[in-house]
Parts: structure tokens; sequence; C-alpha cells
């Protein structure tokens, strides 16, 4: 999953979001760029809610990588 950040985030929210992902067992990879900030998570995210996460107000949007898929049977 990808959380693409709004430019300058409020260090604060920054903080609380990071601790409530890996309070989640996600590990979290940041990339600064010269406009944006993104966190990359990797981890099983499927059951992140992805809609939560966006309504935070430092965030600018949410990219599943891989979706979640529903288990198969032979029936």
């Amino acid at each position: 999953m990808i959380v693409v950040l709004k430019s300058n985030p409020n260090q604060t929210q920054l903080d609380y979001l990071i601790n409530w992902l890996e309070s989640k067992n996600i590990s979290i990879h940041t990339s600064i760029g010269d406009s944006h900030m993104i966190l990359g998570l990797v981890g099983d995210t499927s059951k992140l809610d992805a809609d939560l996460i966006s309504a935070l107000d430092i965030v600018e949007s949410v990219k599943r990588v891989q979706e979640p898929y529903k288990n198969a049977n032979r029936k």
C-alpha cells in the first residue's frame, strides 16, 4: 500500500499515523521528495481500511498495490 502525504505534513499527526501503523505490524519505508512525502507500507495491509487512512488531514491519497483476494473453493 502506498500513502501519499500532502506537502509539509503536521509532525504530530505524522508521528501518530506511523505509530498506529507500526502497532498493526506494518513496516514503513519513507520517501521524501521536493513536494510530497510517500509512505510505502509493507506487511499484511489487507486488514487496513484505506478510507480511514485517507480521511486524515495529512493524507492526499492511498493506493493499494495488491488488491485483497477472496478465498476460492472447488464447489
